[in-house]
């Protein structure tokens, strides 16, 4: 379908994620056309323009008596790029006209939400309802066509692309009847289609929409639709001007369950600000509540006791609220937890009932919140289990975080905010934590660092309102260029906001990259590189020391030798023939080494080296090379930190000659400031040669040392092993053992 490229999305949440632990994932889902059935064979759009009683997009509301309806039932709509599962909720506003006539608004559940609102016309026929299929509820000046009502079925569809939601219109069916009961409308002979399908909540027949140019589905398809008459739906009030009374500000230092389409679930410990009210009344206003819904900087209505230092926050405010839409978000007490299924395990979420304030504890500078749970620390995916403040939608659906309070050693509440006083102050010193060399110009070698939280004197200081500069050797002041940190700057700056760091690329709050390395003819520095913060407040400004880490130079040295060698055939001449190996980390005298500084060359058989010509390795070279440095590996291709892969095989195919006969090696080069140093070349014999051995065996050994598949050194084989002999005149060899 060319309208819209979709995910399913159930709204049970079962959603993938990192740390090794697979909780079930949905599947990318193409819509697509539907084409060569029979079903679409005998669907013609002039059919259904024909049984239309009025072609075209109705968006004027029609004169007549107006009721409300709640929905209930089940429904497949657009949410966003998505396409999701739900139960219906909202209203429907239904005109009766007194010609008989009956107009019902958005009739299909969530379709103002992408389409705008649109009116369909039918009958009241006795105790029935008859609204003609082929009405238009959507216009596309892009496609030029309109999305119409029809009564189908949906199925998903795999194949080798994927999963694909498909639109099967019932030619046969001409209108959707609602029956007339009491206060309810009814729609009638819909169902929920019967399948063990991983996607069984997208199998249905029902009230749905179709393209009028390819018959490819419109988006929405509800069934089993209840509709109640009720009171006007009236919005909910939310508060977005500061209210009057004494203001204090608050830093959180809080933890978090999320989950980002990006990289599936998580949990984190969370900061930013949020603002306090205290009203005169007795009243009390949070801002900010929930930590990532702070961009709307709405507030929420309590009341506060001066006595015990309670604030208590009634349950179900909205902080967001679309008009538009009829949808908005709303702060609760809920939770989420971790269930171990047969086939893997599940996050479950929900919202507690049985609460209906958020109590917060005011202590001095310091504010609690009281009975939530969750613990950062515990195992992936258990550190999901929380309880806290969670958003939801109007519908009861999950808005994606829960928020709750750290412990400290003993298991008790950490302050969930801590005052800020903003106040002209000295800034404590920051820590400079670590130096990282990439050993390119690409961006990734970087300075760590952390950020102050208070002044020289221990008060809480308002994180916002820092910056810093860089300094390398003796007080050289960084310049970070526009040209390149083209991603945040727009000119040329050697003090650095706090808040530059929004699109994630060179700066954070503890970190910033560089396009500048230590290694090659122009280092950035000799010895140290350091950070200055600034606290600047109402105009002042006042700074730290200036920190510095020392970062010493590596001496050339001759590296220990690689180990940990195995080769892997593929069969075939597609890249996925593999040398795997363990550079050293360590020169021959056991002393640390920088790996950043090492290259390697591979050897076949009789010490041939081996030439990386640059038309094959083209993700990676631009020049045929026998020797690659440390640095190549980011592509994802063919060089790795432990492993290289090659085109070529030594099982013989379409008539090649083999790749090596016997034995594949690996010598590694340490080189500083222009001194090559090199290790032996190490073999793995995959093809034992009688010949070598004869050779080796007149040699003395001098020590014979055993390895796991992991590298580790063991005391002796066991299953796969590595065994590496020495000889004394130095030279090496390394076999697969089996035992």
């Amino acid at each position: 379908m060319k309208k819209f490229t979709v995910l399913l999305v159930a709204m049970a949440f079962a959603v993938s994620a990192s740390a090794g632990v697979g909780l079930k994932a949905n599947r990318n889902v193409t819509a697509k056309k539907v084409v060569k059935t029979e079903m679409t064979k005998k669907f013609k759009m002039s059919d259904l323009k024909a049984q239309a009683p009025k072609f075209g997009v109705m968006t004027e509301e029609p004169q007549g008596e107006k009721k409300y309806y709640n929905r209930a039932g089940s429904a497949i709509y657009i949410s966003g790029q998505n396409i999701a599962y739900g139960e219906q909720g909202k209203q429907m506003e239904v005109v009766y006209a007194e010609d008989g006539k009956v107009y019902m608004k958005n009739i299909l559940y969530q379709c103002n939400g992408a389409f705008g609102d649109s009116w369909v016309e039918g009958t009241v026929e006795g105790n029935e309802i008859h609204i003609p299929m082929g009405q238009s509820i959507y216009w596309s000046d892009q496609y030029q066509a309109d999305v119409v009502l029809a009564m189908g079925e949906t199925h998903v569809e795999e194949d080798a692309e994927g999963a694909s939601l498909v639109f099967e219109p019932d030619a046969n069916v001409t209108e959707a009847v609602y029956t007339i009961e009491g206060d309810q409308l009814i729609l009638q002979n819909t169902y929920k289609v019967d399948t063990e399908s991983e996607y069984a909540n997208f199998y249905a027949y029902g009230l749905g929409s179709i393209w009028t140019d390819d018959a490819s589905f419109g988006g929405f398809l509800e069934w089993n639709t209840v509709l109640t008459e009720g009171e006007a739906f009236v919005a909910p009030t939310v508060i977005t001007e500061q209210p009057e009374g004494e203001l204090k500000t608050f830093w959180r230092v809080s933890g978090t369950t999320y989950y980002s389409s990006w990289f599936g679930w998580g949990a984190t410990e969370t900061d930013g600000k949020f603002n306090v009210v205290f009203a005169e009344d007795g009243k009390v206003y949070v801002q900010n509540p929930v930590w990532y819904y702070d961009t709307n900087e709405a507030w929420v209505e309590g009341t506060y006791d001066e006595t015990t230092g309670i604030i208590s926050v009634p349950v179900g405010q909205f902080i967001l609220w679309d008009d538009a839409a009829a949808n908005g978000y709303q702060v609760v007490w809920g939770y989420s937890e971790i269930v171990d299924g047969e086939d893997g395990q599940y996050i479950n979420y929900g919202i507690d009932t049985r609460t209906t304030e958020i109590n917060y504890l005011v202590d001095g500078s310091n504010i609690y919140l009281l009975g939530s749970e969750g613990d950062l620390n515990a195992e992936f995916p258990y550190n999901l289990n929380t309880t806290g403040l969670m958003v939801v939608d109007a519908d009861g659906a999950w808005g994606g975080t829960i928020e709750f309070a750290l412990k400290d050693a003993e298991g008790n509440n950490r302050p969930f905010g801590q005052e800020v006083n903003n106040v002209p102050a000295v800034p404590a010193n920051p820590t400079a934590n670590r130096w990282n060399d990439g050993g390119s110009e690409d961006g990734y070698t970087y300075f760590t660092f952390t950020l102050p939280t208070t002044d020289v004197d221990g008060n809480m200081i308002d994180p916002e309102c820092l910056s810093y500069s860089i300094y390398t050797d003796d007080d050289v002041l960084f310049t970070f260029d526009a040209a390149t940190y083209s991603h945040d700057l727009y000119e040329d700056m050697t003090e650095i906001p706090y808040w530059v760091y929004s699109d994630g690329y060179d700066f954070s709050a503890g970190t910033v990259y560089f396009y500048r390395t230590n290694m090659g003819d122009n280092p950035m520095f000799e010895n140290r590189i350091g950070i200055q913060v600034h606290y600047t407040v109402d105009g002042v400004k006042n700074s730290s020391d200036i920190v510095y880490l020392e970062v010493a130079k590596p001496t050339p040295a001759v590296p220990a030798n690689p180990y940990n060698l195995t080769w892997t055939d593929n069969g075939n001449e597609n890249g996925f023939n593999r040398f795997g190996f363990t550079l050293p980390e360590t020169d021959v005298d056991g002393n640390p080494i920088d790996q950043k500084y090492l290259s390697y060359s591979i050897f076949v058989d009789n010490d041939q080296i081996f030439t990386f010509d640059a038309a094959t390795y083209s993700h990676d070279l631009t020049e045929d090379m026998t020797e690659i440095p440390y640095s190549i590996w980011g592509s994802g291709y063919d060089f790795y930190r432990s492993a290289v892969y090659f085109y070529r095989t030594n099982e013989g195919v379409n008539g090649e000659e083999r790749f090596f006969d016997h034995q594949i090696g690996i010598q590694v080069y340490y080189t500083v400031d222009g001194v090559k140093n090199a290790s032996d070349i190490v073999y793995l014999e995959v093809y034992p040669d009688t010949k070598v051995n004869e050779i080796n065996a007149g040699k003395d050994v001098a020590n014979v040392r055993y390895y796991n598949m992991a590298g580790q050194e063991m005391a002796q084989p066991q299953g796969m092993t590595i065994k590496v002999t020495t000889y004394t005149d130095g030279t090496t060899s390394a076999v697969k053992v089996v035992k």
